[in-house]
């Protein structure tokens, strides 16, 4: 279900050389994520799971000292090739993290496959995010990794 051939842009093999030197971790991927609401950028570093805490450094400071040098904000996202697990470390990078009670896939019969997040009522807000954009930013994360065509959060009251 992971996808295969994932194409890095020449800008984003730069921001993965930039932080790596900066770290020292192992960068899996990085994305720009345009939020147009607000008309700014979101640098995306997908790292290895065990490299995470190197990526971040001591107090944050390899986040503090790129996030100076590009003038963006910057988000480490621990990669797996686990669905489940994937869409929990994207959640999981918020600073109230949200609770992800249920992951599922259903294939509907024109064969379109499609993730249902369910998440606690009270994160259902976060979980969407401002204008929509953390709901985008999964979604744009999940189908770039993973043979699937949408995305979608759901509440359910446990």
């Amino acid at each position: 279900m992971i996808k295969k051939n994932i194409k890095i842009d020449r800008e984003s093999m730069e921001l993965i050389s930039l932080f790596n030197n900066i770290s020292g971790a192992i960068i899996k991927d990085c994305l720009i994520f345009r939020n147009q609401e607000y008309n700014s950028e979101v640098v995306i570093f997908l790292v290895k799971e065990e490299d995470v805490g190197k990526a971040i450094g001591k107090a944050g400071e390899h986040v503090k000292d790129l996030k100076s040098k590009l003038n963006k904000k910057i988000d480490v996202i621990a990669f797996s090739e686990n669905l489940d697990r994937f869409i929990q470390n994207i959640l999981q990078t918020t600073k109230n993290s949200i609770v992800v009670q249920d992951i599922e896939v259903k294939e509907s019969r024109n064969l379109k496959k499609t993730v249902i997040i369910t998440v606690r009522p009270q994160d259902r807000g976060k979980a969407i995010g401002k204008e929509g954009s953390m709901i985008r930013k999964i979604k744009e994360l999940v189908l770039r990794y993973f043979e699937v065509d949408n995305v979608i959060i759901n509440t359910k009251n446990i």
